[in-house]
């Protein structure tokens, strides 16, 4: 379909859901539509739209993703005091409503999405025509008649038998496979960055749950809960423009080293927050939680582009969204569990540190596993 039809339906699928996500009446209904339909629609958005950015730039690819990617701490920044707003003002269905709304300009946006124009120049490959001369023309015209002849021949052992269209259903499947690319699994590199990406989007999508929730509990209002998500928000387009901006003055830390310092970041933060009380601390440390996530991802990012080559690349976002999908789900299922049977947030976020101290270790041995396949 190309990538502008496919993102073009993905907003389509994220503005439905939540706009009847408006109108249902029970928790299913609404885990359906938003789960279903705007989920769904979210990852042919976010997918493809990474992929494209991953074809434009090569040089500069940590700038652009850091730059591609800010729509979500910057979405973040209001989202706190504009649902709050909104839900005090329309009610959730009416809140609901107005977000299948603003989801819409998905639509707008994918419609501006243009290739890089590399894949789509006349002089690539897979566009140059093959020149037909007459006695390949008679061959081919001979074979077609061949195979509309042999229709009623017994022998059965034409283009058109059987046999013939079980091995173009093979060679489709076999197509299917190639795409889906399986081998991917048994990259080692990839297979140890994946696992690191888990550890961190398990704590990132609990925390991103039950940010304004802790909060309230640590005896915070609703509206100064609510600028929690702000913080956290401010805190990671620092965290995803501090590399790209270093890399343009000069300082190239490795990816590796990047990564284990937000994480390290990530970590302290969550200790610290569990026991922190006063608005203004709880505001901070959400501000470097958010910073450590953006340094995290971004070294993640850049790593995980480089490991395969572009027509590679759509794959291994897939397999990336699959697994990361299921570890935040996870993330915010256990996270409610430990604050049903604890009554609070401290061992809840004492947790999300260990956690997040995971990821390290993998991060450690996808270096030292690469550089010793490059001697």
């Amino acid at each position: 379909m190309g990538s502008r039809p496919m993102m073009v339906f993905g907003g389509l699928l994220t503005t439905t859901g939540f706009m009847l996500t408006s109108i249902s009446s029970n928790v299913f209904a609404v885990a359906v539509f938003i789960v279903g339909l705007s989920g769904i629609g979210t990852a042919f958005s976010t997918f493809i739209s990474l992929a494209l950015t991953a074809s434009y730039f090569k040089d500069k690819y940590p700038l652009a993703n850091g730059l591609s990617t800010m729509g979500v701490p910057i979405g973040m920044m209001a989202y706190g005091p504009v649902t709050q707003l909104l839900l005090g003002t329309y009610g959730w269905r009416g809140t609901m409503l107005l977000v299948g709304g603003i989801s819409f300009h998905l639509v707008a946006c994918a419609m501006l999405v243009r290739l890089d124009p590399s894949s789509s120049s006349p002089d690539n490959e897979q566009y140059q025509e093959v020149s037909v001369n007459d006695g390949d023309e008679n061959q081919s015209a001979g074979e077609g008649r061949d195979c509309t002849d042999d229709k009623t021949d017994n022998s059965k052992k034409s283009c058109c038998d059987p046999d013939h269209r079980q091995n173009r259903t093979g060679m489709c499947c076999r197509n299917i496979v190639k795409a889906i690319d399986m081998a991917l699994l048994t990259d080692v590199r990839f297979v140890l960055l994946i696992c690191a990406r888990c550890t961190a989007n398990f704590t990132y999508s609990a925390w991103v749950v039950y940010m304004v929730s802790h909060g309230q509990f640590q005896g915070l209002s609703e509206i100064q809960a609510s600028f929690l998500p702000t913080a956290f928000g401010v805190g990671n387009v620092i965290g995803k423009l501090v590399l790209p901006f270093l890399q343009q003055i000069g300082i190239k830390p490795s990816m590796t080293f990047w990564a284990c310092f937000g994480a390290g970041i990530v970590n302290v933060s969550f200790l610290l927050d569990a026991f922190i009380r006063p608005f203004i601390g709880q505001l901070a440390l959400t501000g470097f939680v958010g910073v450590g996530y953006g340094v995290v991802f971004q070294a993640l990012d850049v790593m995980v582009r480089f490991l395969v080559s572009d027509d590679r690349f759509v794959s291994v976002l897939g397999w990336q969204g699959m697994f990361v999908g299921v570890a935040g789900t996870l993330g915010g299922l256990i996270s409610g569990w430990i604050y049903e049977w604890t009554g609070g947030f401290s061992i809840v976020l004492c947790v999300f540190a260990g956690v997040t101290l995971l990821s390290i270790p993998f991060f450690v041995t996808e270096a030292l596993y690469a550089k010793r396949k490059a001697l």
